[in-house]
């Protein structure tokens, strides 16, 4: 042992250098190498020296020192760069790099912290140590570190309902975009209509959401809230891993979080230049390209690009010659550039600028199902597809969609705490077309034009450290302003009606909100959390002639409203860690605000309130090699706003505030080690759910009732028939649902081979009301809204060589080719439906750098 190793150990610092020979990686390309960490939440020190030995990188650090701190732990597939990062996240601790190769770990970001490692690093630079002889990490599944109480914590560590999966997991899960989430987490339902997502989470979610409203599901890509329905269906790439909150966020995350939250975090800058090209081939001719290059500037300034492209042919075919050929085809662009500056050891800045667009009609295959023979379209000479192969339509306009985002954060150390700004700017633009009676009769042939600029600003204060009280404070600002227009061609209508808009109408939002919680560490076991926020919304809006149409339906225009809203959502939670288990009992309230229907002349519709009941227990059992959660809640759903389906020659509609609604229920999801190379995890929900004094509406074909159905000729199209849907199960909501996945690694010469298989089922839900009145002369005929159970197989097998630099992968979703649909609609017209995606298949290539 040398002597300025020595003199490095007299001085207390630990350490554990390499002795880096010709020809073997530098320490930069060691920091950037990926592998799988397993280190659990716990004492920092030891975290450090788990660290130490599943990477035999050099590390710095005053044993004493350390060993009063707490790391959360990390797991998963990470660079050793990223794993060392998430591994001191909320510690109080953090990394400072050598020239040499060594990384320090100094307290508080302190200019003498700083100094003492430039002390400790000089005297052991030139050093040349075997690495100390270690023992095995404990076997056990990997940790995951989230964010979703806005600090870095371990997810078993937190009593919050949440499902998070990293970027790897979602690979070989087949996850390749927002809406596939469903098949993962089994809490959620993700249909769409056309261009526009509808993420539901236990139960709770909006149907359709034009000018005037918001979803009941928070979307956020890093700290940006995505308010359109339209934007939030994208692909995955460069991704750290997805968050599903479940439950209402009214406190942390309370812009429209009534249902929860849905938070996909990118990868971050990190210290090394690194990278990775991905491309890939599939059926329907579908070419992937993505990829991302991490380049360190300098040793306080760092950029990471990341880019992906995708092109597909459609999955329906237009038989109808005047209509645009392929349909349910995907075009898609992205790039995302990231910059993160840290000048010194208190403040550190991010700036994050994406765009991406698609031109194409993805989700927007419709057809006609139910009774054919009543269906205007079909009755006025318009033909349809009977199948998924198949359209028929006379539209052309694709879903011409792109956004510009920006995003700065700056995060400054104020030694008592943490001070975080996140400000955020996107600027959207759509013309979308949209089929809305699943024929080529030219009915409800609609082109809808939609711009928003969006504006937001947050503050937040947390204390720093781990003490007897944790507290959080902050403030949020919001500002919308869209744009809404909706051109409907009705030429082939009995009388032909002109091409007209059904109103140009502006909404413009801001909302004001301030927040905070307050944790009570009463004990090292027990623990009280309180919190609460308070948001002031208002809208205001003008409706008047199209810029987009010669013609405007008639109507009292223009037309100006406003209305204001505010609300407190409070949370209260008690938590007690019985050492493997974790157990809690939560109350939080949900908000999702008002706003006016389009077009505006109609009823202005109030906010919508969800009061949550939780208990909870999260479990690491036999060594950490079983994780299981459970949560059983209760909803108390007060003013629901539904939307009822469009009446004929409509392409709108309309929300109404639906009484209320009780919701019980059930999530428990399980991950098991069984050895380091087979792991097996599930899940499952189950969910009782009833309106409550709702006196809804439902499509009733008008030739199956009187007088109707007493002539010779029955007319076509359906009507509205009001009934009493108490006790009737929400929309979208399955009784039960269930996930099941294996994960298994074969040690083959020269590499491995990775297998993965996954089986996702969802139970049957309506997509809107099945409703036989008296006198009705065939019942069932609406059945077609109920969307039966199904499930769906997903797998992937691929081959790694020891070195991690490349790998090649063949994978298959929906193996079954099982038919389900992504949404059926009943309208004036009859019942239109959207097949969801069939069998699909490829082969992927990745290199590493």
């Amino acid at each position: 042992m040398g002597s300025k190793f020595l003199v490095a150990m007299l001085c207390g610092v630990s350490t554990v250098p390499v002795s880096w020979q010709a020809g073997a990686q530098t320490p930069g390309q060691a920091q950037a190498l990926t592998q799988q960490f397993n280190i659990p939440a716990g004492n920092l020190k030891q975290a450090l020296d788990l660290y130490r030995e599943q990477t035999d990188v050099q590390l710095i650090y005053r044993p004493q020192e350390v060993a009063k701190g707490r790391s959360a732990g990390v797991s998963g597939l990470l660079t050793r760069e990223a794993g060392l990062r998430a591994l001191l996240a909320g510690s109080g601790f953090q990394q400072h790099h050598d020239n040499s190769g060594a990384i320090a770990i100094i307290p508080g970001r302190t200019a003498a912290a700083a100094a003492t490692f430039e002390r400790a690093a000089l005297i052991q630079q030139g050093a040349v140590v075997p690495a100390a002889a270690t023992e095995a990490a404990p076997e056990g599944t990997p940790d995951i570190v989230v964010t979703a109480t806005k600090r870095s914590e371990n997810v078993m560590n937190i009593p919050v309902a949440v499902s998070a999966l990293s970027g790897d997991t979602l690979t070989a899960l087949g996850v390749q975009g927002v809406q596939a989430l469903q098949i993962a987490t089994p809490a959620v339902v993700f249909p769409n209509t056309g261009a526009f997502s509808q993420p539901y989470i236990r139960g709770v979610g909006s149907r359709l959401n034009q000018a005037g409203f918001d979803p009941s599901v928070a979307a956020y890509v890093d700290g940006r809230y995505i308010g359109r329905q339209s934007s939030m269906n994208f692909e995955f790439a460069d991704i750290e891993r997805v968050e599903v909150l479940k439950g209402p966020q009214g406190v942390l995350f309370g812009r429209n979080a009534s249902a929860g939250a849905i938070r996909i975090i990118t990868r971050d800058v990190s210290k090394d230049f690194e990278g990775y090209v991905k491309a890939g081939y599939g059926n329907y001719n579908r070419v992937m390209l993505q990829g991302a290059v991490n380049i360190p500037i300098s040793d306080t300034l760092g950029i990471r690009i990341s880019g992906d492209t995708l092109h597909r042919d459609g999955f329906a075919k237009n038989i109808f010659p005047a209509g645009r050929k392929q349909w349910d085809d995907r075009k898609w662009y992205s790039v995302r550039g990231k910059v993160r500056w840290e000048p010194n050891d208190w403040f550190d800045a991010r700036l994050t600028g994406s765009y991406w667009s698609s031109n194409d009609l993805a989700g927007t295959d419709a057809i006609q199902v139910g009774r054919l023979d009543l269906s205007t379209g079909l009755r006025l000479g318009g033909v349809s597809g009977t199948d998924r192969k198949h359209v028929a339509s006379a539209l052309r306009q694709t879903n011409d969609k792109r956004e510009y985002a920006t995003e700065l954060d700056l995060h400054f150390d104020l030694g008592f705490a943490d001070l975080t700004t996140i400000t955020t700017y996107a600027d959207l633009n759509n013309v979308l077309g949209f089929d809305g009676d699943g024929t080529s009769a030219r009915l409800v042939d609609a082109v809808i034009f939609e711009k928003s600029k969006t504006f937001s600003h947050e503050v937040q204060l947390a204390s720093a450290g781990k003490g007897a009280f944790e507290w959080l404070v902050g403030g949020y600002y919001f500002h919308d302003d869209t744009d809404f227009d909706t051109i409907v061609d009705r030429g082939t209508a009995v009388p032909a009606s002109p091409v007209a808009s059904q109103s140009d109408e502006n909404v413009k939002t801001k909302s004001v909100a301030v927040f905070g919680q307050l944790k009570w560490n009463i004990t090292d076991k027990l623990s009280l959390t309180a919190g609460g926020r308070y948001t002031h919304d208002k809208k205001s809006w003008f409706a008047g002639p199209s810029r987009n149409a010669p013609v405007t339906l008639p109507g009292p225009l223009p037309f100006i409203g406003e209305k204001s809203w505010s609300k407190f959502t409070p949370s209260l939670t008690a938590q007690y860690d019985f050492g493997d288990v974790l157990a809690y009992l939560k109350f939080a309230r949900g908000y999702k605000s008002g706003g006016p229907n389009y077009p505006a002349n109609q009823p202005v519709v109030n906010p919508e309130t969800l009061d949550m009941y939780e208990a909870g227990l999260k479990a690491s059992l036999f060594d950490r090699k079983v994780r299981a959660t459970l949560s059983a809640f209760y909803y108390d759903y007060s003013d629901l706003q539904v939307s009822r389906a469009a009446a004929e020659g409509s392409a709108v509609v309309t929300t109404e505030n639906a009484a209320n609604a009780k919701l019980y229920g059930l999530d428990a999801d399980m991950s098991w080690s069984v050895t380091p190379a087979f792991t097996l995890n599930g899940g499952v929900a189950l969910l009782h759910s009833e309106y409550q004094g709702y006196l809804a509406n439902a499509k009733v074909y008008r030739g199956l009732i009187p007088p109707g159905s007493t002539l010779a000729v029955r007319p076509a199209g359906m009507i509205d028939v009001g009934f009493n849907a108490s006790g009737q199960d929400l929309l979208r909501a399955p009784k039960f649902s269930a996930f099941a996945g294996a994960n298994y690694t074969v040690a083959v010469s020269g590499g491995k081979i990775p297998v993965s298989l996954s089986y996702a089922y969802k139970g049957s839900y309506l997509f809107d009301f099945v409703f036989d009145p008296p006198g009705v002369t065939e019942t069932g005929a609406t059945r077609a809204l109920r969307q039966k159970g199904y499930g769906l197989v997903n797998g992937r097998i691929g081959f790694t060589p020891d070195s991690d630099r490349w790998s090649v992968s063949a994978w298959v979703n929906n193996a079954f080719d099982k038919k389900y649909f992504d949404d059926v609609a009943a309208a004036g017209t009859g019942i239109r439906a959207s097949y969801a995606p069939p069998q699909t298949y490829g082969i992927d290539v990745q290199y590493k750098f």
